[in-house]
Formats: structure tokens, sequence, C-alpha cells
């Protein structure tokens, strides 16, 4: 019965854990540095799963997406920050993000201005269930997003970044 006792116990445990990475958030490590300053290579992160289930991605979060055939052999997923959502006009233009016609304030970004480099994504109305992502490193060729790929659907989401735990003396709320 011991035995039997304790596999039971196992086997909720299981359970339970995949529930949590499932529905509410999971471990992941930043590869690249795509999102430098905000984020560097190898840090480690809590994602959250909950809120693109019950409410409501928004402009500025950090999010994890899965395209891997967006990526061009270079992994599966990659973490972006949202710029724009559905419905919304995205210009990049003289080195300035644009999103309906509002200059983006991003002192969060490596670089004093945002190149387009003649992407065919530089003036879109963002479409219906999309969201438009951007690197916060703006250098040219350091980041793989929406302006080489486009909008991304938004069932892509694998969750927002919420905590940095490591490095310990980075840790905190990711903004």
């Amino acid at each position: 019965m011991e035995i039997l006792d304790w596999a039971v116990h196992l086997v909720a445990a299981i359970i339970l854990g995949f529930l949590i990475i499932i529905f509410v958030g999971r471990l992941t490590i930043v590869e690249g540095n795509s999102m430098s300053p905000t984020l560097q290579n190898n840090n480690i992160l809590i994602i959250e799963s909950i809120t693109q289930r019950f409410g409501t991605i928004e402009q500025g979060d950090i999010v994890v997406l899965k395209i891997p055939e967006l990526l061009s052999g270079r992994g599966k997923y990659a973490i972006k920050r949202v710029i724009a959502k559905e419905n919304q006009h995205v210009i990049i233009s003289d080195g300035k993000v644009y999103v309906d016609g509002i200059p983006l304030q991003e002192d969060y970004i490596s670089t004093d201005e945002t190149l387009s480099e003649n992407s065919l994504y530089a003036d879109i109305v963002v479409p219906e269930g999309c969201i438009f992502v951007l690197g916060d490193n703006r250098i040219p060729g350091k980041s793989s997003d929406s302006r080489y790929f486009g909008p991304v659907n938004e069932d892509r989401i694998v969750g927002r970044a919420w905590v940095r735990i490591y490095p310990f003396t980075d840790a905190g709320i990711v903004k």
C-alpha cells in the first residue's frame, strides 16, 4: 500500500507540474542579444501564460513567441517587445517608430534610432489578430523582428516575460 500511495502522489505531482507549465508559467533562458539592453544572453526568466488566456497583451509587453518558420533556422522561439496591436498603424521613418501617428518614447532601446532597412513592413496597419514586435537591440542586423518578417499572429504568443531570476544582480520584474 505504501508503494501505491507514493505512486499516486508522484502522478499527482507530475500532473500538477504539467498544468502549471501549460496554464500558469515556465522558466525560459534568453538566447542572443536581440533584447539588449533590457535582457541579455543567458538571462533566466519566468514567463507567465495567464495574460494571453484571460487578459490582454498590451503594447510595451515583452513576449515569447513560437515562430520557428520566421527565424530562418535560428531557433524556435523569439523574445520581443509588442510595439503595436491589431488595427494600429506602424510607421518606421527618420529613425523613429510611430504608432497611430505618435512617436514612441523608447528609452529602453540600444541606439538612438530605429532603422527600417527598406523593410516592406516600415508602413503597415497591423492585421486583425496580430501584433507587431521589435527587439530592443535596434542596431541593424541584431534583431530578427517584424521589420523583417512582418506582423505575428497572437496565437503564437507562448507567454509574457514576468520576472528575471538570473543574474541575481538584475533579478526583478521585467519591464
